[in-house]
């Protein structure tokens, strides 16, 4: 199929990455920038191929690439700005100041976070910087809600004329899934540059209205993040309560190995199916913290879903104990979420036993010996590190450095 096919209830299948890049052609999109980094690549790749009524472009960085959303937002189109977990770190200055003006078109911030550090220097959790600029965050579990959250993140947008983020997962992005198509949305939005859209010089930076009444609109759009939160309900935010002292949130890809270790284990508990690691639906999380007197929380990487419940749960002056991956650890705070890992957690929570399965990984060091990953067979840069290699041999072999640009290159 191609990724634009107007075919709505057509189930396909569809990997992480291209049920974004459908999840925006459904949503309208006008325009979308990115710079390459694995996990997150072939959202532009799909989209640039696809025969939309849309501008599609690689940007020099990633900076640059948001830089270009951030214009085609304030002008009203529906922009997307695409982007691995180390690329978020570039935009930085960019996403804290246009928070504090806003945006007219829907602007989705798509970011593929690598827990286990497949393709990345590290683990960071992108999650923290939407708290910390204080804007939405959206998290699907599968394929399908990469898709509709996509499309959904769009709407939300406009509606709190702030950037939404999307964080994805090296899981999710890189394998597929079963992905009902959506109708397409035809009608686009208007472009043109208002600087008193709502507000005088809306866009200034030290001009009037500066930038300490910009930071209390900021906040002021806070109560109707947590309102448009609370309306998003089934299939994304869900709550079911089983009679059970043990509750359970799991976020985003987590629900599934949660949904298999109950289960496996044959145990009943609260559980709180979330797409929405920030803000928080206040009036389900206060439910499940009522309703239990144990709570796990299983995200990845970073506790920022438990820290929240921390909060919300002293707040409440709750008689509740809550574990996850900060303090009370029963998952530890690094590496990503496994079958053996939640479940085990699950388990001690719960008081019942739970033999492990031995990982494929471990089984895997009887059989194979050690090693460092590999440039792809066929990469043309093995030919390149070869003659490299072989040139200067006959200089003597001494050279002092030799540089590698950014990604699965630089292994040579």
């Amino acid at each position: 199929m191609r990724i634009e096919e107007d075919a709505p209830g057509k189930r396909v299948l569809l990997m992480g990455n291209h049920a974004v890049a459908r999840g925006a052609i459904e949503a309208g999109v006008q325009l979308v920038s990115g710079y390459p980094g694995t996990p997150s690549s072939e959202v532009i790749e799909a989209l640039s191929e696809a025969d939309i009524d849309a501008h599609v472009e690689w940007a020099t960085n990633e900076k640059v690439a948001f830089d270009v959303a951030v214009g085609g937002a304030i002008v009203g189109a529906r922009s997307m700005a695409t982007m691995k977990n180390a690329g978020l770190n570039w935009i930085m200055d960019m996403l804290m100041t246009v928070v504090y003006g806003g945006v007219r078109g829907g602007l989705v911030v798509y970011v593929a976070d690598d827990p286990g550090a497949h393709y990345s220097s590290n683990e960071q959790d992108t999650r923290m910087v939407a708290m910390y600029a204080k804007i939405p965050c959206l998290e699907p579990a599968n394929q399908q809600e990469a898709k509709d959250l996509t499309k959904l993140a769009f709407d939300l947008s406009e509606r709190l004329e702030l950037p939404v983020m999307v964080r994805s997962l090296t899981r999710i992005s890189h394998s597929s899934g079963d992905v009902t198509l959506g109708e397409i949305r035809r009608e686009r939005n208007r472009l043109a540059f208002d600087r008193h859209w709502k507000m005088p010089y809306r866009w200034n930076v030290y001009g009037p209205p500066g930038p300490v009444a910009k930071h209390k609109w900021l906040f002021e759009q806070l109560p109707k993040a947590k309102e448009a939160v609370e309306e998003i309900g089934e299939p994304f935010n869900v709550l079911e309560l089983n009679d059970s002292d043990v509750g359970v949130v799991a976020c985003g890809i987590a629900y599934g190995y949660v949904r298999e270790a109950v289960e496996r284990l044959g145990v009943k508990v609260n559980l709180l199916k979330l797409a929405t690691p920030f803000p928080l639906p206040e009036s389900k999380v206060r439910r499940l913290i009522e309703s239990s007197k144990k709570i796990l929380v299983v995200e990845e990487n970073e506790p920022v879903v438990e820290l929240q419940l921390r909060d919300l749960a002293q707040r409440m002056h709750a008689d509740v104990e809550i574990y996850g991956r900060h303090e009370n650890s029963l998952i530890e705070p690094y590496d990503e979420l496994s079958h053996n890992r939640v479940t085990a957690a699950i388990a001690k929570l719960a008081g019942v036993e739970f033999k492990p399965l031995k990982p494929a990984g471990e089984a895997l060091k009887d059989l194979v010996a050690p090693r460092s990953s590999m440039l792809c067979a066929g990469c043309p840069h093995l030919g390149t590190y070869w003659g490299l290699k072989l040139a200067l041999a006959r200089k003597g072999g001494k050279v002092p450095i030799v540089n590698g640009d950014i990604g699965c290159y630089e292994q040579g």
